[in-house]
């Protein structure tokens, strides 16, 4: 069986990373995996790191450039692999409409919430796909609503490498160290977090932030902790290497996105015994257990955070009960669980092209 896996972000994000984890797990594993990625992106250069993983560069561009179009296609005809697996809408267009999904079983991971288009080239684009692998429960039904066969749906939880598993004290004392980890992309609630920073410190809160990440929206949010006042309680740390030890380091991590298919920041904090607390939307619950591995709140009000993150923080026996919870959570969410069943999965699919090179 061969297996090529496709991820065309340019970025550095959760998808990309959940990409290059499984790969690496399958190659380690002796299976015949290789990865197509835009060129000069993140993912190719952390791939081509993998001593043995046969990494293909793609030209950049939209789903319907030519480039795009003709390398991936030439690819395919090189490979010929059994299963496509497509973790991203680029890379996914442009098997369609390079009709490489006649020639293996296209196969397409949704790690987001947002229903599919409804228009005709869509529908084309869906119809072609022979499995999704859903991120979630909730991203399944979205899937369902807009009219996919349930039948073709699996939900595949995106899963930790061992290096998140962090067993250190956890954080007690003051001053109380919030955390905050995703992309500056105006969707994260970065503006939130600080803003619940500023209210806990001006009711007197020994509290600072700590924010990981980049993107477009940062010097805004940078300037947001200056107008407030806060900008020296503000850490903006970056991309980091070590992510899972800024979390152990942490008394809360704060999540209130507007929209998360599934959050596996949620669970690598958890991993690294830091409490979450997240905003009750998409596939969040089905990680965050509310009351007894994390809280979730109900929207993206500020007093409602204001009053949850001071009251947890505030109690440092209900911190400790959700970190213990929060361990056992994380403990089947590894990156082997995930390759065993999107391995099976592809097993499944493994040929069933319907035309040959």
């Amino acid at each position: 069986m061969k297996i090529l896996a496709l991820d065309f972000g340019e970025d550095w994000r959760g998808g990309q990373r959940q990409t290059f984890l499984v790969s690496k797990e399958l190659h380690d594993r002796r299976v015949d995996i290789c990865l197509g990625a835009f060129r000069d992106s993140a993912l190719l250069e952390r791939a081509c790191s993998v001593p043995g993983l046969r990494v293909f560069p793609i030209r950049s561009g939209s789903e319907t450039a030519p480039g795009v179009i003709l390398d991936t296609a030439a690819l395919v005809r090189k490979i010929r692999p059994d299963v496509v697996w497509s973790n991203d809408s680029t890379s996914h267009g442009a098997c369609v409409w390079g009709r490489s999904h006649q020639h293996a079983a296209l196969t397409v991971h949704r790690r987001v919430i947002f229903p599919p288009r409804q228009n005709l080239l869509s529908r084309l684009k869906y119809n072609a796909v022979r499995r999704f692998l859903a991120v979630s429960h909730n991203a399944a039904a979205v899937l369902i609503e807009s009219g996919i066969p349930e039948g073709k749906i699996r939900v595949v939880p995106d899963g930790l490498p061992p290096e998140s598993y962090v067993d250190v004290p956890p954080a007690l004392s003051p001053p109380y160290r919030l955390v905050h980890v995703g992309a500056f992309d105006g969707r994260k609630g970065q503006a939130l977090a600080v803003e619940i920073l500023a209210a806990l410190a001006g009711r007197g809160k020994d509290v600072v932030l700590t924010l990981l990440g980049e993107g477009a929206e940062r010097p805004a949010i940078e300037d947001l902790a200056r107008r407030l006042g806060v900008a020296s309680r503000c850490t903006f740390r970056g991309l980091v290497p070590d992510v899972p030890r800024e979390l152990s380091q942490a008394h809360l991590l704060l999540l209130p996105s507007d929209s998360e298919g599934a959050a596996t920041i949620l669970t690598e904090a958890m991993a690294a015994g830091c409490p979450v607390i997240a905003h009750d939307v998409g596939g969040v619950r089905e990680t965050v257990c509310d009351g007894r591995s994390g809280r979730l709140v109900a929207g993206l009000r500020l007093p409602d955070w204001e009053e949850a993150v001071g009251s947890l923080l505030d109690s440092s026996g209900e911190r400790e009960s959700l970190i213990e919870a929060g361990r056992q959570t994380a403990s089947s969410r590894t990156i082997a669980n995930t390759a065993d069943i999107l391995l099976h999965e592809f097993r499944q699919l493994s040929g069933s092209h319907t035309e040959p090179l």
